[in-house]
């Protein structure tokens, strides 16, 4: 389940009591695509196990995704049938600004699509989402919704499931309550916002935990004195290549050479006609150097 912005809480005022929810993708605000709003008032219920069993996707609906969809029939009384998807096309032209009164529900067995630019008010005491409801609005918000969705009525309402979920509920059906929005093994995905617009989460809070100290660092090693009484230097090998090889070969057969036109301009080692892994770099410890290596000793 995934919920962004206003639009999210006011879904989950009737999610809440409406059993297990499957697939949830909502993004924008109330003031963009989708206004959901109550005739009378919503009162709060505690929440509880409707179904005992879980839902699944209908396989009558297997092909949904790419069903063509067509427009919304004239007579629609709520119920979108399974593997149909209907288009809610028309109320972005002749039928702009209409109201629709849905007396027994709003039931999505199928696909309810409501593309850009739709502007439909539906009255209905539950919708019921048992396959896809999907809206997008691309414009910029302005606050007053394209698409509104008044719950009416004060009376439990009961979700009876379709297909191969008929036995999710005890009894055949689940008391969800008054204005319930049920979405039972379906999706509701909801875009009212532009993709290039950016969207936020509000932190809560910040902790930081117990950052560790540690008691020593570690530190270069003192660099000893070699056989001919120098000090040794804290680098034992330093090496630029802009003086030729200077000790550095291919391993056993490998080929070396010094290439100019590294990113900086610099000289640089490069080995090649390598035929094993092993065939890289080789560098000849002299004793002066040997004698500046302390053994047991981290570097």
């Amino acid at each position: 389940m995934k919920l962004n912005g206003a639009l999210a809480g006011a879904l989950l005022s009737f999610l809440a009591d409406a059993g297990r929810v499957d697939a949830v993708r909502v993004r924008g605000t109330k003031t963009s695509a989708m206004d959901i709003s109550s005739v009378g008032n919503l009162e709060p219920m505690e929440p509880r196990q409707l179904q005992t069993a879980d839902f699944g996707q209908l396989t009558c609906n297997a092909a949904l995704a790419d069903a063509v969809c067509t427009p919304l029939p004239a007579d629609f009384a709520g119920v979108v049938p399974c593997g149909v998807c209907y288009s809610m096309s028309d109320f972005g032209g002749a039928r702009a600004g209409e109201t629709l009164t849905m007396a027994s529900g709003l039931n999505v067995i199928g696909r309810l699509d409501f593309p850009d630019g739709s502007k439909v008010t539906i009255e209905t005491p539950s919708v019921f989402v048992q396959g896809i409801l999907s809206m997008s609005s691309t414009r910029a918000v302005t606050g007053e919704p394209d698409v509104r969705i008044r719950m009416t009525g004060d009376t439990d309402v009961n979700f009876t499931p379709e297909g191969e979920n008929a036995g999710a509920c005890s009894g055949g059906a689940c008391n969800v309550g008054p204005k319930a929005f049920v979405v039972a093994g379906g999706q509701l995905d909801i875009n009212g916002m532009p993709d290039s617009c950016p969207t936020w989460s509000h932190i809560l809070s910040v902790g930081h935990a117990a950052q560790p100290v540690p008691a020593d660092f570690p530190s270069p090693p003192d660099p000893p004195t070699s056989s001919s009484g120098a000090l040794c230097s804290a680098s034992v090998v330093n090496e630029d290549f802009e003086g030729g090889l200077n000790q550095w070969y291919g391993n056993l057969g490998a080929y070396e050479s010094i290439q100019e036109g590294s990113h900086d301009g610099s000289r640089y080692l490069s080995i090649t006609e390598r035929t094993a892994n092993f065939q890289g770099p080789l560098f000849e410890l002299s004793n002066e150097i040997k004698e500046c290596i302390l053994p047991d000793t981290a570097y």
